[in-house]
């Protein structure tokens, strides 16, 4: 019996037990209960693998709604930068656009994610003063409907990646919890087949037949199909 690791994967660790589980239905009493053990390692590891799958979907789908907001925060700082411009050219002894932005834009709108948002409150504090005038208010209503979006998309998305944590962590246990269940299974078959120990090899699976469920190259002198993005 080949000795899994962690490193291995969870899908060469379903394959193994999936293949215990199976070869062990209706064979003898010890061979019942040994069918129902894999099975329901089989299914806690099944399960925890597409739990863990589908908490890095919705993790996808966090990162893409974040940038989408971090857009429109960047939108709304240039929003801010117009209107100090049409205010200086009014007025130019305002210079709204050298207070508001002493840099520029630049270092407003070039962090991300947190770093995004902890630039804002200085940004607020120097256009103060020219929040009543001209096209300043609209402006910083789009900046404040734009960072409650922002914030709570990255809210969003931080409890996305740490669900993804858990159920990882979960995964990792479910694994750990089949290469204790063949290693038990093993012992106790070797145990059942005391005269011929190595009769219980026959319910693991071996690397042989695991090789063997691949797809083979063709061997009609055809090539085979060129796999979109490979050199050959």
């Amino acid at each position: 019996m080949r000795h899994l690791r962690e490193s291995d994967g969870s899908p060469v660790h379903r394959r193994h037990i999936h293949f215990h589980h199976t070869t062990c239905k209706d064979v003898s009493p010890l061979h019942d209960i040994l069918h129902a053990e894999a099975g329901a390692a089989y299914t806690k590891l099944r399960d925890s693998q597409r739990a863990r799958e589908d908490a890095e979907d919705a993790a996808t789908a966090a990162s893409a709604g974040l940038q989408r907001t971090e857009v429109m925060v960047e939108n709304a700082i240039r929003e801010i930068d117009a209107a100090a411009k049409k205010l200086d050219r009014k007025t130019p002894a305002l210079a709204a656009q050298r207070t508001i932005f002493p840099a520029g834009i630049s270092p407003v709108i070039k962090p991300d994610g947190q770093a995004q948002l902890d630039v804002l409150p200085a940004v607020r504090i120097r256009m103060a003063p020219f929040a009543e005038k001209g096209d300043m208010g609209d402006a910083l209503a789009s900046l404040d409907y734009a960072e409650m979006l922002h914030r709570t998309a990255l809210d969003t998305l931080n409890l996305a990646v740490a669900e993804v944590d858990m159920r990882f962590a979960e995964e990792r246990e479910a694994r750990r919890a089949v290469r204790e269940q063949l290693a038990s299974a093993h012992g106790r078959l070797r145990d059942h087949y005391k005269a011929k120990p190595a009769a219980a090899e026959a319910f693991f699976l071996r690397e042989k037949a695991a090789a063997s469920l691949k797809t083979k190259k063709p061997s009609t002198g055809a090539k085979p199909p060129i796999v979109p993005g490979s050199t050959t």
